[in-house]
């Protein structure tokens, strides 16, 4: 019960934040830059909380490592290349066929930098093998390897709807900030509810790869309805394909989470667990880059065939902008160029759970340890250095 209850307090966050974000771009003495700054205080009380609350595991060597030991644990090479690889796919995406074209020598070489970078941090991760920052054996699990796939997939879909309904809610039906943080809450308060009910049941009966398939069926509808979507559809549109999204993910998210308990060895967990949130982090990072670029290209080509409208002009004003350099005639094209771009976007928003629907099809049917008296599968038993026998624990 502990990962719905954690992803329940994430998504409330979730649902607080665009309402505070959007009333302070609203307000035009604190302007958006203020919202870095409120960072500052409530990343200070996490880092107290955290600091005087976490129970440390004991260590898993008897003795204190010698602090070049120490460094060499932490792989500093490795994350080096890793974040330079990921840096320089997101700057190809964002870049590419919006800022210069896909054959121009700065998108074609961070293409080939991110290559060579993964190729490069892949060997020295196999070189590295107890010192490197990812056991590579772990893939050898197949619930792992789906999991970590999934997880991108399904991130890529919310984040997408996240970022892009409310550029819909200030282009299309011309809301401010705040207001469109607040037409975002049916997405996040139904994820919060999906969250917890699917993790329940899950820890009731002990099954999580069912919800693996149904729950990126109901996130595909929810972001393939979009199509639906125009300038003057109801209100209730938009709030039932946001709700269905919001329970998709919500019911689907957290079971990638719970499968790496279950599989891996007590010793993987830690790493396993770090890695889903990798792929998870990965997919978040992707996904307004594809979408964007999507966004501008559709954004720019619908514009184009508006004559009267300058297309770079109106790019350039953004989703909040433009309605003060486009002239009132020719102001319902326009719109129309943007719900259309937007419609390009949310096909992302279906392709990805679909595709993810199709990843969970490998995924082993487990059974949570302690959810009944029969069980399908049980988990692994290891022997300790004590000689007591430990299953892999639910953290």
């Amino acid at each position: 019960m502990l990962s719905p209850i954690v992803l329940g307090m994430y998504n409330i966050g979730s649902a607080v934040g665009p309402l505070v974000g959007g009333s302070i771009t609203d307000n035009k003495k604190l302007t958006w830059r203020f919202i870095f700054w409120i960072n500052l205080p409530f990343g200070a009380v996490g880092l107290v909380l955290v600091w005087f609350t976490l129970r440390k595991p004991p260590p898993a060597v008897k003795g204190h490592l010698p602090w070049k030991q120490k460094l060499r644990q932490l792989d500093l090479l490795g994350a080096t290349l890793l974040l330079g690889a990921t840096s320089c796919l997101n700057l190809a995406l964002q870049w590419g066929g919006i800022s210069y074209p896909w054959s121009d020598s700065k998108v074609f070489g961070c293409l080939i930098g991110f290559g060579l970078l993964l190729i490069t941090f892949l060997y020295l991760q196999f070189q590295g093998k107890e010192n490197s920052n990812i056991p590579l054996h772990i893939f050898r699990s197949r619930t792992f390897s789906t999991s970590c796939g999934f997880m991108m997939l399904v991130q890529v879909a919310i984040v997408v709807q996240s970022y892009f309904w409310p550029i819909y809610f200030q282009s299309v039906k011309g809301t401010n900030a705040r207001d469109s943080g607040i037409n975002l809450l049916p997405l996040i308060v139904s994820n919060s509810l999906g969250t917890l009910c699917a993790g329940s049941i899950a820890s009731r009966f002990g099954h999580y790869v069912p919800f693996m398939w149904v729950g990126p069926l109901i996130l595909a509808a929810g972001g393939g309805l979009y199509q639906l979507v125009r300038p003057d559809s109801p209100r209730g549109h938009w709030i039932g394909f946001q709700i269905l999204s919001g329970l998709g993910y919500g019911s689907c998210s957290q079971m990638p989470i719970l499968a790496v308990q279950v599989v891996l060895n007590k010793s993987d967990i830690p790493t396993g667990l770090v890695m889903i949130m990798f792929f998870q982090m990965l997919g978040g990072a992707l996904a307004p880059s594809v979408g964007q670029n999507l966004f501008t290209d559709g954004l720019v080509q619908n514009l184009s065939e508006v004559r009267g409208i300058d297309g770079a002009a109106v790019v350039a004003a953004g989703a909040s902008g433009f309605r003060a350099i486009v002239p009132p005639e020719l102001m319902n094209a326009a719109v129309g160029a943007f719900n259309a771009a937007l419609k390009n976007v949310f096909w992302v928003a279906l392709a990805t759970p679909a595709l993810a629907c199709i990843t969970s099809w490998a995924m082993e049917w487990k059974q949570l340890p302690d959810t009944g008296k029969d069980k399908v599968d049980q988990v692994p038993v290891e022997e300790s250095e004590e000689g007591e026998k430990v299953g892999a624990e639910l953290a």
